[in-house]
């Protein structure tokens, strides 16, 4: 005798989704606290606006002045940057193998939801492919991309430009970055440093720059408009591989040509500050021309984890043997309240920064 169906009973198949459901929003994560899903969130929120309430502060140094501003960046750009420079510098494949979907979705919740905005994580339970995998989207979200679109032609332009020298189309490429939104100035620096880091340790990441670049175009200079055309793609691909290359040769945003109006961040903060910020000479330049300047120029010069003397005396062994590509969750607390200053240096004109890493950490 066949069962008979009542009507409005719940099916077996529908307890067995309202389980799994009821399963995935209590989940604890890693770290042990329930989140719920928020509206204001910074996923798929303009950058500007986003920043007004998730930012992160982040020093630039000009290596030819020695002068210094602060600049805010998303806090998942800062907090996702600081744990891979730290974890990832000797990772087989980082930026191009997959993390854990469940822990990426976990992650996007923490730095989508207030307070804090994933400020405290401290990364224990997280692989740093799981970090590199939530950066990337985030990025891949914006509804504008780091290198807006009003501008990407001419990006794409001046790369295939004849210029008479190299710092000709160096400083062309300085002056379109400084049309960017200052937002969008800021991230971009932090990034191309970042990668330029990466770049140096290809040895042991197996990530050179055209991979580095290969990886990043779609989140940096995605035209909407040219997902089906890969001649454009490789023209993003190109472009971002220069700026990687000659990242340490542009210059930090010039506050006297900006105008409060034109940036809501920049109209919050006190401009005279930040313009004492600007004209003060940073007594901690005078470490760039350690032997660490490029290594060390993302982590703290004073505190955290890791500060020059910890890399002078401590140094990474990049000779070692590879880490596995699929990185186990890390079981031990990393920064958490107590994250590293970190540091982008700029306008680096003495261009000695070729060296491998294997050679920075090794003199």
């Amino acid at each position: 005798m066949s069962a008979v169906e009542i009507p409005g009973a719940i099916t077996a198949s529908q307890k067995t989704q309202i389980k799994a459901w009821w399963k995935k929003v209590t989940v604890n994560n890693p770290n042990g606290v329930h989140f719920q899903q928020v509206e204001r969130g910074v996923f798929g929120i303009p950058l500007i606006e986003s920043l007004c309430y998730a930012r992160s502060r982040i020093s630039y140094i000009d290596e030819v002045t020695g002068n210094t501003c602060n600049g805010f960046i998303p806090v998942i750009i800062a907090k996702c940057g600081a744990f891979l420079k730290d974890e990832a510098l000797s990772t087989e494949g980082i930026f191009r193998l997959s993390g854990n979907a469940k822990r990426i979705s976990m992650l996007q919740t923490i730095f989508d939801t207030p307070n804090g905005y994933g400020l405290q994580l401290d990364w224990r339970g997280y692989t740093v492919h799981d970090a590199s995998n939530v950066m990337r989207r985030f990025l891949n979200y914006l509804p504008e991309p780091v290198i807006t679109l009003k501008y990407q032609s001419s990006f794409k332009n001046t790369l295939d430009a004849v210029f008479p020298t190299i710092e000709a189309k160096i400083n062309a490429f300085q002056d379109l970055i400084e049309q960017l939104p200052t937002s969008h100035q800021y991230i971009l620096l932090y990034l191309l440093d970042m990668l330029c880091l990466f770049s140096l340790c290809s040895e042991n990441t197996r990530m050179d720059l055209f991979s580095l670049a290969t990886a990043f175009a779609p989140c940096v200079l995605s035209d909407p408009n040219d997902a089906m055309n890969p001649t454009r793609y490789k023209e993003a691909q190109r472009v971002l591989e220069f700026l990687i290359k000659h990242q340490d040769r542009f210059s930090m945003p010039r506050y006297s040509s900006l105008k409060p109006n034109d940036d809501p961040l920049m109209h919050q903060q006190d401009n005279s500050r930040l313009q004492q910020e600007l004209r003060r000479n940073n007594s901690r330049a005078s470490t760039k021309k350690d032997f660490s300047s490029k290594l060390s120029r993302t982590y703290s010069l004073s505190h955290g984890s890791h500060s020059v003397s910890d890399l002078i005396f401590n140094p990474i062994d990049l000779n070692s043997t590879l880490k596995r590509s699929k990185t186990v969750p890390t079981k031990r607390s990393k920064f958490g309240e107590h994250e590293p200053e970190q540091v982008v240096f700029v306008n680096n004109n003495n261009n000695n920064s070729s060296a491998s890493c294997k050679n920075l950490v090794t003199l």
